[in-house]
Parts: structure tokens; C-alpha cells; sequence
């Protein structure tokens, strides 16, 4: 087995839908969920290739594990805290692990992610962001009057770290590999409008042979008859004889190799997934909700493989993340500070997508303004100008400005004639008509600032032209009239 290591790192809010129990509030995770990302790579996959049979196995049944990606700052990586910890309810700097021992003052539980060092617990504060949207009627394309909901983000600026493990050959690692490029993707819920832009990056150490970051040693170096703790990254399904998702400690234990659970300190929850292609749910099941830990009697012999793969059912979509830890090595009482991710950036180089088309096209439309008063005021200083046929015909050919001054050669001499009878300034009107098409740039800059924000007008400068040459014909037939 081995492992790709990327980042996602937010360019707008991104929405992870949890439960919630307020039906105007859609809130987030504090992490991607596995079946985010298995989701990215199956339609990035048929974007480039069919649904045969490497799809099916690569994507669907289980030969990538699509882990869960955690935010990282520095060398901090956090994850659910383990339900194991808990605070102090008068001293919130003090953290007790009630699975090694038992506090004897009041205490209080931990729901922000966490980073474990040693002796120290770093618990992060992450702002959310709320938003206010209304319903949009479909078949009116208007807002549903009095339906109001709220949307809660992670902002943009956060950084989250996760890794695909590849069970397969070599060619099964370069196909993963290549359905990622180093750019920006859309995901989470609302992504078609202003949120879940994020930039996905390969780490230079993309690929490694251990498949997942271990907060603890390998098996091979630790005492297999000394207790160990079993922490829960994800929610965790869990079959029982029957083929049910269960919440039984004896089914838990099943899939733990000869080793056994002595205490739990667990909470259940559940889930259910949404296949988009078939819009269709799937099934809902009862799992043990990330954070679970369990006190065992031994550490299992087949601890590599569930750190590996993940322990339980679904484990490719992300589910059953699990790290193992001796209890020996474990600190009962550990120091907690908190962690405040204050550089989150407010203002990213890359504004939301959304932001940046509002702003060109309010940028195009002035531009198309000035353009037009631009117009006039040259046919107001044209002398001598054309005949209102030839006016009208040059106004025609004007709308493929690629092939103007090629149509402007073809002319027929009488034709050409009035144009070199015809002056702006000191220069004839097919001289000038020709410089307006190879340096438009002079009257109109294609590229430019907008309060630090680039925006590049090259895709649209057959539509400015278009713009500026019909309204100077048009002036032109004015003009002519009037005389």
C-alpha cells in the first residue's frame, strides 16, 4: 500500500453538511469527509475516461481509501477530540483522559478539533461564518417570499491535509495521481454559486509507503501485552452477524484481532449519504460517531492494516479512521491551551469566482460606455465623411472585426476613394479605420487592476470592437442627415 499526500486549501467558504436540528440552519463540518473527495475523483475519472472496470474497483469498491482531510496549520494537525478527553469545569487548562483515570472534580466535555503533543492539548477555535439566503422559486426565477435559511461556512484561507491510499499496482497510483491536477475544484453544498472553491495540491512527498500519518509507533515496536487505546477519526460503521450496522461493543470487537475491549467512552450517531448521479439516498446506518475511544486489553495484531485501511464497513469512503496508541506511552492529565487561528486570510489573492465575474462585467459595461462616447466624438470630427450607403455597408462588415481590414482592401476603388477623401485629423479614414483595428488597446486597455484584482479583457475585445464601430457608423448616418 501506499499513500498520496495532498492539501485543500479554501479560495471561498465551503460547506460539509452535518445534522442539524434547526431546519433553517445548514451547518458544517470542521473537516472534508472522505466521500467529498472519493466523489471529486469519480467525476473527475469519467470526465476523462468510461465507467469501466478500474472505475469500479479503484472508485467504488474499495481499491483507494479516501480518507477524511483535517485542517493543518505549521506542524499543527488537528482531529476530533477524543470523547476520552475532557476539561477541567473551573480550570479548562487542565485535561483529564478518563479512560486512564478518574477525575474526582467536575469536568466537562471537549467539541472543537484538537492537536496532541506529548503533554499538550492545542484545541482549535475555528470561525464560522453564517450567511443569509432566501428560497428561489423555480418556476418563477424569483425569491420565495417568507422562506428564509442560513448557511454556516468554513471560511476561506483554511488549510486541510488528507491522503489517498492506493492498494494497487503502480499503474493504479498514476491513474489516482493524474485525475488530480494542481489547480481549483468546486465542492461541498451551494458549489455553483459563491461557495466551495478550494485549490487542491500533491505535497512533494506525495507518495509514501506507510499509508497513514501515525500519532503512534509502528506495532512492531510496541509491548503487544500492555493495554492501548483505540481513538476514532471518523464515524465508524460497524455490521453485526446479520449484516446490520450496529452499536455493540462485542461487533466493535470482532474486527479487532485478538484483543478486547475493556471500557468505552463512545457516542453513536447517523449517517446517510446522497448518490447525485442517481439522486438517490443511501442507506442510513447507525455508527459510532469520531471521537469514540476505547480502552483495550491489548493491542491488536492486525493494528497496521486498521490504521491502513480503516476498521469497519465503507472504509474507502472515508469511514473508520482509527489510531492506535499505547497506554503506557499516554499522559492521564495533559496542559490545554487554545489555538486560535487568527491569520485566517480574509482577503485571498484569488477572490470567490463569483466576485471576480461581478466585477467584470460591471468593469465591461463602463468600458462599453466609454467606448461608445469615444465613438461619437471621432465620427464628430471625421470630415468629408462617406456617403450614407457606403456608411451602412462598412458598418455591416464591421461586425467581424477579425476580417475587417481585409475587407477594407476589397473595397472597390470609388468605395476606397471617399475613404482617403475623408480625414480625422491628419490622417484619411482608412487609416485611421485600419489603426482602430491593430491598436485598439489605445483607446481601449484589454488588461487592468481593480483594487489589487487583475482582470484581463483579451476574451472580449471582438465584442468592445464591435461595440465602438457600430456606434461610430451610426454617428456617422447622423450626421449625414443632418447636413
Amino acid at each position: 500500500m501506499r499513500t498520496l499526500n495532498y492539501t485543500i486549501t479554501t479560495l471561498e467558504p465551503l460547506i460539509i453538511t452535518s445534522h442539524s436540528d434547526d431546519p433553517n440552519m445548514y451547518e458544517t463540518l470542521q473537516y472534508i469527509r472522505g466521500t467529498v473527495i472519493q466523489g471529486l475523483a469519480a467525476q473527475q475519472y469519467l470526465r476523462n475516461y468510461p465507467a469501466d472496470d478500474d472505475f469500479t474497483r479503484l472508485i467504488i469498491k474499495g481499491g483507494c481509501v479516501f480518507t477524511n482531510a483535517f485542517p493543518v496549520h505549521g506542524n499543527y494537525a488537528f482531529q476530533p477530540a477524543p470523547f476520552a478527553l475532557v476539561k477541567e469545569k473551573y480550570d479548562e487548562g487542565k485535561v483529564h483522559n478518563m479512560l486512564l483515570i478518574e477525575p474526582d472534580m467536575q469536568t466537562k466535555g471537549i467539541s472543537n478539533m484538537v492537536a496532541i503533543q506529548v503533554n499538550e492539548l492545542k484545541i482549535l477555535t475555528l470561525r464560522k461564518e453564517v450567511r443569509l439566503h432566501n428560497e428561489i422559486d423555480d418556476t418563477r426565477r424569483t425569491t420565495s417570499e417568507g422562506v428564509l435559511f442560513n448557511y454556516q461556512s468554513v471560511p476561506a484561507g483554511i488549510v486541510f491535509k488528507g491522503q489517498i491510499v492506493v492498494k494497487g499496482s503502480d499503474n493504479d497510483l498514476k491513474i489516482i495521481k493524474e485525475l488530480f491536477s494542481k489547480g481549483e475544484y468546486r465542492i461541498g453544498r451551494s458549489s455553483t454559486a459563491e461557495y466551495g472553491l478550494v485549490r487542491f495540491e500533491w505535497l512533494e512527498d506525495t507518495v509514501t509507503e506507510d499509508s497513514i500519518d501515525k500519532i503512534t509507533k509502528d506495532s512492531s515496536g510496541v509491548d503487544s501485552d500492555s493495554k492501548a487505546i483505540l481513538t476514532l477519526l471518523s464515524d465508524t460503521i460497524v455490521f453485526n452477524v446479520n449484516g446490520f450496522s450496529s452499536l455493540s461493543i462485542n461487533d466493535l470487537s470482532s474486527y479487532l484481532t485478538e484483543a478486547g475491549v475493556i471500557k468505552a467512552i463512545s457516542r453513536k450517531a447517523r449517517i446517510e449519504g446522497f448518490l447525485n448521479i442517481w439522486k438517490l439516498r443511501k442507506p442510513s446506518e447507525n455508527v459510532f460517531a469520531a471521537g469514540s475511544s476505547f480502552l483495550l486489553d491489548k493491542m491488536p495484531a492486525n493494528v497496521k492494516e486498521l490504521q491502513e485501511s480503516g476498521l469497519g464497513e465503507r472504509t474507502q469512503e472515508g469511514y473508520g479512521q482509527v489510531i492506535f496508541a499505547s497506554a503506557n506511552d499516554l499522559n492521564p492529565e495533559l496542559k490545554a491551551m487554545k489555538f486560535k487561528w487568527d491569520n485566517i486570510n480574509q482577503n485571498p489573492e484569488e477572490i470567490p469566482s463569483l466576485t471576480r465575474k461581478i466585477l467584470k462585467f460591471s468593469r465591461l459595461n463602463r468600458k462599453k460606455s466609454l467606448l461608445i462616447g469615444q465613438a461619437i466624438k471621432d465620427a464628430n470630427s471625421t470630415k468629408k465623411a462617406p456617403k450614407n450607403h457606403l456608411v451602412s455597408k462598412l458598418k455591416i462588415l464591421s461586425q467581424d472585426p477579425e476580417t475587417f481590414s481585409r475587407n477594407l482592401k476589397l473595397l472597390r476603388e470609388t468605395a476606397q476613394g471617399q475613404l482617403k477623401t475623408a480625414f480625422i485629423g491628419n490622417k484619411t479614414l482608412l487609416q485611421f479605420l485600419n489603426q482602430r483595428i491593430e491598436k485598439f488597446d489605445e483607446i481601449c486597455p484589454l488588461k487592468e487592476t481593480v483594487e489589487e484584482t487583475y482582470i484581463d479583457f483579451s476574451n472580449n475585445v471582438n465584442e468592445l470592437k464591435q461595440v465602438y464601430f457600430e456606434n461610430y457608423f451610426n454617428q456617422l448616418r447622423r450626421n449625414n442627415n443632418k447636413k
